[in-house]
């Protein structure tokens, strides 16, 4: 590969929280203020790299979702998922899976005139 540069990959290590609705009924909105709060948290403390709703083609959420977050093991991971409101109080289960970051790209632009962004 005369001339090739070489590129050494991030592979920075996640983990995805992987969340799914169970079948436990009643009124699982009257979290919704404690479940923002506690992401609001996690992001604040730097544990949160992303988060948000499963959604279908028209972005309605069906009720599922993931964190992405930066952890020092499963377990760590695992333990954040127990405090979530709605994995605390039965409305969702969780999956953990370790995630490698190798490929990818995103960009954000900021513009402090009039205060807007975009995320691509």
């Amino acid at each position: 590969m005369c001339g090739a540069a070489v590129v050494s990959k991030l592979g920075k290590k996640l983990y995805l929280l992987i969340f799914e609705l169970t079948d436990k009924a009643g009124d699982r909105s009257v979290l919704r203020e404690e479940h923002f709060a506690y992401v609001t948290g996690l992001e604040t403390r730097g544990v949160l790299f992303a988060a948000g709703p499963f959604v279908d083609e028209a972005g309605v959420s069906q009720g599922g979702g993931m964190f992405v977050v930066r952890a020092a093991s499963a377990e760590e991971a695992a333990e954040i998922a127990r405090h979530e409101p709605y994995i605390r109080d039965g409305y969702r289960s969780f999956k953990v899976q370790a995630w490698r970051v190798s490929e990818g790209t995103f960009s954000v632009r900021f513009n402090f005139s009039d205060g807007t962004y975009k995320f691509d």
